[in-house]
């Protein structure tokens, strides 16, 4: 049986502390709502394991591509505590500029243009939290996040890259999705500890 540790409503309240681009956050609370409805249909089967656990790292993925809009577009709200120190700061920022893509919009005939943050794949948003220690000096986290990335993409029925058994049955465990939903629950509550906006 599914194990779940914190309500809907206190991670609608831990989101809304750190989130930056609040459509996303929107869609992270409707996508929550959908979380905890396939949770509650699923009394101990395990025929929902696949679509809890897919649904789950779509949530962590968002929560952490916000969390590098939000790093490269902020001035005021950029962090500022013992995870992020100045000097790692500036490297985030030099990186994430190098991650953009000049965009051009038509106002009232008048065109503009602006910068981008180019869309990363999960594993390469991973590898940027890692190299700067976003999520702290526990090596073993990162390596879990990895681990998810591969878990993630058996969204395809067809196996190609050969990730984790043949045999979907086996790897939608309860234990793989229980992991998946554990380690949700500690990106939203690291997020709302260490990454909350100033307003």
């Amino acid at each position: 049986m599914l194990v779940i540790t914190k309500t809907n409503e206190e991670l609608e309240e831990y989101i809304g502390s750190f989130i930056w681009d609040f459509k996303i956050g929107d869609n992270l609370l409707y996508n929550l709502k959908i979380l905890f409805s396939l949770i509650e249909d699923h009394k101990n089967s395990k025929i929902y394991n696949k679509p809890i656990s897919i649904l789950t790292i779509a949530i962590i993925e968002a929560i952490m591509a916000d969390f590098l809009y939000r790093l490269h577009g902020a001035t005021t709200h950029f962090p500022n505590n013992a995870v992020i120190s100045p000097e790692i700061k500036i490297k985030i920022k030099d990186r994430l500029k190098k991650e953009t893509t000049i965009k051009e919009i038509t106002v009232n005939g008048e065109k503009h243009t602006y910068l981008r943050l180019n869309n990363f794949g999960f594993k390469t948003m991973i590898e940027i939290y890692t190299e700067y220690k976003l999520f702290g000096r526990n090596n073993e986290k990162y390596k879990l996040l990895m681990s998810l990335s591969r878990f993630r993409n058996r969204v395809h029925i067809l196996n190609y890259f050969g990730n984790f058994e043949k045999d979907e049955t086996r790897v939608f465990s309860t234990y793989r999705t229980q992991e998946t939903l554990d380690t949700m629950f500690w990106v939203i509550k690291y997020f709302h500890r260490n990454y909350a906006r100033p307003w």
